[in-house]
């Protein structure tokens, strides 16, 4: 059990190492050796190939099965097929540019003399293969040309169709992409907001400490010029704690009472023996990670507003307890209670506000803090921290490994 009383002095205060680690390179996307892009196209061009050989084999059935030898059949339809697959690949590409500069309507009236034109070309090339495979050229040109066109040139609106639909997935995988892209950027934004937000806050809690320390510390410095030396020796501890934990959104809880615990000196030294503070939490809570600077603006207002009003001064309890994977801390003082109708939105100070946005700021739920007037006499102060979110779990294990 840890127990701190105020203004009691550590003379052992240990700190937990930190380690300072930067962020691991972002890990590319899987890709090919060097050699392996040239077996890539070579194994793409052998399925192209095989894909090609299936279609004039499917075809060639046709013939086989009317009479035709097996071989005769295949030397029928393999110029047939091969020849388109020659062109598709000019085919695709010119369809990605017409994609790219015309509108869908006039893409698609463009394919329509395209059509004409490619499938004259696999119908040349399928002549100039007749007399490789020892067949003669056709006699009547004309019945030949119109025959081949009609029924090739479903062939060719297949290929087209092919390319419409490829780069159509394309365009989709794009988008998701760039909204994947756009949706991890919004939430780097989010985050920075966030961050600048949490940084605004302590920025304006930190100074309003900073000047009650001072005005403590301005006391003593005709009347007890050791004491006020030895409260800017305390204070420099707070500022340098200040300073190191600057970045850190969350520090263990043995690190928040250590500055709490310099909070109390300076604050029991203002009151003279007026003020009694006990902090109590069990050992294995003290590495619990908690937001940094939360419990010293609660404090210091149960303080300030609670017993510091009272000739007679009064007490503070500040107790941490767990409750499975989460925190319950309490501060209740027995000081003046709240006036009537308070309310934590309207008429809390800067500490309070401040505590309550960080909160909801850092673990996206609202209403962690509550206070509530105890029925004989004071303010009791509850904070429930369930466990830090997980964008910050990984960051606190890498500050808890030690060197």
């Amino acid at each position: 059990m840890r127990t701190l009383s105020a203004g009691r002095e550590e003379g052992d205060r240990r700190q937990l190492p930190q380690v300072h680690t930067s962020a691991l390179p972002s890990q590319k996307a899987a890709g090919l050796e060097p050699g392996a892009p040239v077996s890539s196209r070579a194994l793409r061009a052998l399925g192209v190939f095989l894909l090609w050989t299936a279609l004039a084999g499917f075809f060639a059935t046709q013939l086989y099965f009317a009479g035709l030898p097996w071989p005769v059949a295949l030397a029928w339809t393999l110029p047939r097929w091969y020849s388109w697959g020659l062109v598709t690949p000019f085919i695709f590409r010119l369809d990605r540019r017409l994609a790219a500069a015309a509108r869908f309507p006039v893409r698609v009236a463009l394919h329509v003399p395209l059509a004409l034109v490619w499938t004259a070309v696999t119908i040349a090339l399928r002549l100039a293969a007749r007399p490789l495979r020892g067949s003669p050229l056709p006699d009547n040109f004309h019945i030949y040309l119109l025959d081949r066109f009609y029924s090739d040139l479903p062939i060719y609106a297949v290929i087209a169709g092919i390319s419409f639909a490829r780069l159509y997935a394309e365009q989709v995988r794009r988008g998701i992409r760039e909204a994947h892209e756009l949706a991890l950027w919004s939430v780097a934004l989010e985050r920075r907001l966030v961050e600048a937000r949490l940084q605004s806050l302590r920025a304006q809690l930190q100074p309003h400490f900073l000047f009650n320390a001072l005005n403590t510390i301005s006391a003593f410095t005709e009347s007890n010029p050791k004491m006020a030396r030895r409260l800017m020796a305390q204070l420099g501890d707070l500022l340098r704690a200040s300073l190191r934990h600057t970045s850190q959104p969350f520090i263990t809880l043995g690190e928040e009472l250590t500055f709490l615990d310099d909070f109390l000196a300076i604050e029991s030294a203002r009151f003279e023996g007026r003020l009694n503070v006990s902090v109590h939490a069990d050992d294995e809570l003290l590495t619990r990670m908690v937001p940094a600077f939360l419990l010293q603006p609660i404090v210091e207002n149960a303080i300030r507003h609670g017993v510091g009003t009272r000739l007679s001064g009064g007490r503070v309890d500040v107790s941490i307890t767990a409750k499975g994977r989460a925190l319950s801390i309490r501060v209740r003082d027995d000081g003046v209670g709240l006036p009537p109708d308070w309310s934590l939105d309207r008429d809390a100070g800067v500490g309070l506000r401040n505590v309550a946005d960080r909160l909801e700021q850092m673990y996206g739920t609202s209403g962690l803090l509550r206070i509530t007037a105890v029925a004989t006499g004071g303010v009791d102060v509850q904070i429930d921290l369930p466990e830090p979110p997980a964008a910050q779990q990984s960051e606190m294990a890498t500050r808890a490994v030690p060197k």
